[in-house]
This record gives C-alpha cells, sequence and structure tokens, in this order.
C-alpha cells in the first residue's frame, strides 16, 4: 500500500508521537533510520507497522530490515513528500517504524552481572540519556535507572542519540526510595558522584555490581542520595571548570568499573 496524502489518518496519528504528552499516552513510539530500525528490530522489539520511501533507502537495505520483520508487520510505502512530513530528522535514510514500548521495573533486572547499574536523578535532556545508553552499550552495563523528573526513553532524540542503545540496555523509570528499597534487598552498594570535598572515583570499589548515581550538572544529587549512599566520590578534575556533561561523567566512571574489573 502507498500513502501519498498528507492529511492521511495514520500519518497524522503517527505525527502526534513527537509530542510528549501524546507518546507518554500511546503504547507504540517512532524509530527512525536504517540502524536505529535495525538494532530495535534486533532486540526482538515488536514493530507495528514499518513505513519506507523508495526514493530515499536503497532496495539492500530495505532488504535487510524487511527480512527481521514479523509477518504480522504492516508495511507501507511513502511518497517522498510524505515521507519528509513524517520523518523528525532533517537527514533521513528513508525508514521509520512504530514499535510497541517495552516496560520494565526494578525486578527486571540483574544483580549479579557483577557490573554496575546507573542511576540518573532528575536528567532533563534527551540527548544526555542518548549519549548514556550508548555507552552503557559499549560497556554491557545491566540497567539504567531513572528517577526524579521521568524522562521519557522513547524521546526521538534518546533513540537518536543513543544510536539504538535504548534497545540493547534495560531502562527502568522509578522514584528514590524505591531503587533505595531495592538496593537493600540485593545488597547493591550505592555510590554517589559529589563535589571534589569527596575521594576520588580511583579510590572507590565501583568494579562490582554496585549502583553508580548521577545527578545535575547544574544541582547535582539531592541530599536523598547523598544520605543514603555507601561512599561519594568524585572525579578528578584539574582545571578551573567544575563539573563535566553528565553523559561524560558517566562514560568515564563506567570505563573505570571496567579497568578495575580487569587489572
Amino acid at each position: 500500500m502507498k500513502i501519498t496524502s498528507l492529511k492521511n489518518p495514520r500519518i497524522l496519528a503517527w505525527r502526534k508521537l513527537y509530542k510528549s504528552r501524546d507518546r507518554k499516552d500511546a503504547p507504540v513510539f517512532l524509530v527512525e533510520g536504517i540502524r536505529e530500525v535495525l538494532r530495535g528490530l534486533e532486540a526482538g522489539f515488536s514493530a507495528q507497522s514499518l513505513m519506507y520511501c523508495p526514493d530515499i533507502i536503497t532496495p539492500q537495505d530495505l532488504e535487510l530490515i524487511t527480512g527481521l520483520i514479523s509477518s504480522s508487520t504492516q508495511c507501507l510505502e511513502l511518497s517522498k513528500e510524505v515521507y519528509e512530513k513524517l520523518a523528525y530528522r532533517d537527514k533521513t535514510e528513508g525508514v521509520i517504524g512504530v514499535f510497541t514500548k517495552r516496560t520494565m521495573t526494578l525486578e527486571d533486572l540483574d544483580p549479579t552481572s557483577g557490573s554496575p547499574f546507573i542511576l540518573l536523578e532528575n536528567m532533563e535532556k534527551p540527548g544526555n540519556l542518548g549519549a548514556v545508553l550508548r555507552t552503557a552499550d559499549a560497556v554491557r552495563c545491566p540497567g539504567v535507572i531513572i528517577t526524579g523528573h521521568k524522562l521519557d526513553p522513547w524521546h526521538p532524540n534518546v533513540i537518536r542519540a543513543s544510536q539504538g542503545g535504548v534497545f540493547t540496555v534495560p531502562v527502568v523509570l522509578s522514584d528514590n526510595e524505591e531503587v533505595h528499597r531495592w538496593c537493600k534487598e540485593q545488597s547493591l552498594p550505592i555510590f554517589a558522584t559529589a563535589l571534589p570535598s569527596y575521594g576520588s572515583m580511583y579510590d572507590i570499589p565501583i568494579g562490582q555490581s554496585c549502583v553508580m548515581a548521577f545527578g545535575t550538572e547544574a544541582t547535582g544529587l539531592s541530599p536523598y542520595w547523598m544520605e543514603h549512599a555507601e561512599e561519594c566520590f568524585t572525579i578528578p578534575m584539574e582545571g578551573k571548570v567544575d563539573s563535566l556533561n553528565v553523559s561524560v561523567a558517566v562514560a568515564l566512571a563506567l570505563y573505570e568499573s571496567v579497568r578495575q574489573r580487569t587489572v
């Protein structure tokens, strides 16, 4: 089936998924791009519909993607005008999938992996979450937990910045009290990032199953985590700037964890 009308009801409905409120209430989300769609399918996410524009996507890439979809996935050809109306990104690759959301809880996480979980409190920028997930995938982080402002993991900028990491790393939305309870039940130590008045991350045992908590660049972690953490640690900095982008801080801590496990 080919869609050529900009007023097609399905196109209008799918465009609403770019709005936070409509996406939150919907059971599905949009995934744009060859790499992102492929990683979603390879991770076992269900695609309800697949839209492609033959004027943009190559036959080889289309064949690669359609070879992974189930018989229940509806394939729709879009005219270039309609595709560009639906696409979120300026530079597009000719394919958009409508994927079913996957909701996870703390009970779905594996506390025995031997690697740290990442806790992000009050994170606001989708691009930062995407970058965190990209690094988390690289080191096989067992999960990312989000508390406070529950940033939407299905935001198109999260999917784009993660380069598909949103499909490979478990993401759980929770609250501080529930996470703390779960950590105590699973005997997971909590290590909180803090200002330079605390010890260096090189002296903290983060190469194990644990939770590393990160706050915002502006205000850091809330007092809750400073009070409930086993230890607070600082990423050493020698310049005049007193903070790092949170995704950079997470990356440094995760790779220090890898180093501690492999030395």
